[in-house]
């Protein structure tokens, strides 16, 4: 995942759980600021941990039959 796409999602979460926090705060149950606070830093470090699942162009299906077509 390009470097631009990773800092947009940090400061997309980030600026998102603030504002959970701020109307949980006002309207909503105190103790969901906790949850919060503990899940927005695991999902940007999961974003910049992780890397992006990258699959191969070629399926098993061709190699199978690659290896029947050898035969005279």
């Amino acid at each position: 995942m390009p470097i631009k796409i990773k800092i947009f999602l940090t400061i997309y979460v980030s600026f998102v759980a603030v504002a959970v926090m701020i109307f949980e705060n006002y309207f909503g149950d105190k103790s969901l600021i906790i949850v919060i606070t503990a899940l927005a830093p695991l999902m940007i470090l999961g974003i910049w941990i992780f890397p992006e699942v990258v699959t191969k162009k070629t399926t098993a299906g061709d190699n199978e039959n690659s290896e029947n077509n050898s035969d005279p």
